[in-house]
């Protein structure tokens, strides 16, 4: 009997993940480019549900299997343990897969990826497994919150603890629900082609439906229906696909017409482009990125979004090829440890250490100083990160701001319910509307 092409599919983008560390999006893709033509719309859906659900449940799929396998986890072969994780996260979390299809299809998964032996020791397994998380046993919380997050939602210990002592015990457990939820798609229109209503309207045709989730004016949320990306209004470039928080520096930034404007971490675009569209584009912007290949995503995106073309420039922000003082504007969307896209990347949660953080803060750091540096007196500077850790936030701006070199300066009214202090934004890591995103806005001394 053939083995179900979806899940088989599944595993390869796994295995990919799990062994050799391949960034969960990245291994998705490569699966979709070369077998999504050979699977259904559906199937391909579910597919991704699979993949995002077993790594978000890693842990907890490996605590259910420790207790119901005769041998330690490490001594199987990574592509069984790879199906039976997969199963796991079925049984637990996919209401629309019956329990004979789960055992069956990971049994025949097993067979094609192992032997008649690992099959027989599959089935054993998955007859016994939980069918809901009431029948798993878990710390108990009230005795240690920490050891109990960090099971119930997959977590590296030093990650619940940090939690917990940011939030307390209800907000860490609150705040780790929903990161361990899919985030919903939204949409940047592009308002030099549609305006949001306007694209409301087409995509509902399309069957897509779409609400007004945030304060943001370009955003727009899918709430129910099919891919905006599988209609003609992505292809004529009507919108990006851009979680609304990555929509706010940008608009704290307030770039204007024939300003010379520079976004020192660019690719893959997406805040470069907003500046492009909030200026029409009338702003001198150039764009510049230290991976090469990443800088193409640039220029595709100004295609596709009927821009015209920005500069486009190859180099490492903190040696960057530009004179002092040479631009009106600068963003600094420094690399970081993207904690606040959890819900997008959840494989992040075993890339990300302690040791981590603190290496990217001081890059943020520097990035940051010659962000200052490049921009001319009286500039504006705005730094921003898709995460919350004090390191990379609050700690990285205040050693900046301690040199003398800029001043706090409040943006635009458009961005008052996320301030915390002057000058500095933070959207709330517990609002499902958004990433959690932080960010600053300087005005350069002379």
């Amino acid at each position: 009997m053939p083995v179900d092409p979806v899940r088989d599919a599944a595993v390869d983008v796994l295995l990919r993940v799990f062994e050799r560390g391949v960034h969960l999006e990245e291994s998705l893709d490569k699966t979709i480019r070369r077998k999504g033509p050979l699977l259904s719309p559906r199937g391909r859906r579910f597919m991704s549900q699979i993949c995002y659900g077993t790594v978000r449940n890693r842990l907890l799929c490996d605590h259910v299997l420790s207790g119901l396998c005769d041998q330690p986890l490490d001594e199987l072969p990574p592509a069984i343990l790879t199906v039976l994780r997969m199963a796991v996260f079925q049984s637990l979390f996919c209401n629309q897969v019956t329990r004979p299809a789960m055992v069956h299809t990971a049994v025949d998964l097993s067979q094609k990826r192992g032997h008649a032996g690992l099959a027989r020791m599959t089935n054993a397994i998955l007859r016994k497994a939980p069918e809901s998380l009431e029948d798993i046993a878990f710390p108990d919380p009230a005795a240690d919150m920490v050891a109990y997050l960090r099971l119930r939602y997959s977590l590296p210990r030093w990650m619940a603890r940090e939690w917990v002592d940011r939030f307390g015990a209800e907000g860490a457990e609150q705040f780790c629900a929903r990161v361990n939820t899919q985030a919903p798609m939204s949409l940047r229109v592009n308002t030099l082609k549609s305006t949001p209503e306007e694209l409301a309207r087409h995509l509902e045709k399309s069957g897509i439906m779409t609400a007004h989730a945030t304060p943001i004016p370009e955003e727009l949320t899918v709430v129910d229906g099919g891919n905006p990306i599988d209609t003609r209004w992505f292809e004529q470039g009507h919108f990006l696909v851009q979680d609304p928080a990555s929509m706010l520096p940008p608009h704290l930034l307030e770039p204007q017409p024939g300003e010379r404007v520079l976004d020192l971490c660019a690719a893959p675009g997406g805040k470069t482009t907003h500046i492009a569209q909030l200026t029409g584009g009338g702003a001198r912007l150039t764009a510049m990125d230290s991976v090469r290949r990443r800088l193409w995503m640039v220029r595709d995106n100004f295609a596709r979004l009927d821009f015209d073309e920005c500069a486009i420039v190859c180099g490492d922000g903190i040696a960057p090829p530009f004179a002092a003082g040479q631009f009106d504007r600068v963003l600094v969307d420094a690399p970081c440890s993207g904690l606040g896209t959890l819900r997008r990347h959840p494989d992040l949660k075993w890339r990300v250490t302690p040791e981590t953080v603190a290496r990217l803060a001081e890059t943020q750091q520097s990035l940051l100083r010659r962000g200052l540096e490049l921009c001319k007196n009286g500039g504006l500077v705005v730094y921003s990160v898709c995460t919350f850790t004090r390191q990379e936030t609050v700690e990285t701006v205040n050693a900046v701001l301690s040199e003398g070199l800029c001043e706090p300066e409040d943006g635009p009214e458009l961005l008052a319910p996320w301030k915390t202090a002057q000058g500095q934004y933070q959207t709330d890591p517990l609002d499902g509307a958004l990433d959690a995103f932080f960010l600053m806005r300087f005005r350069k001394r002379s």
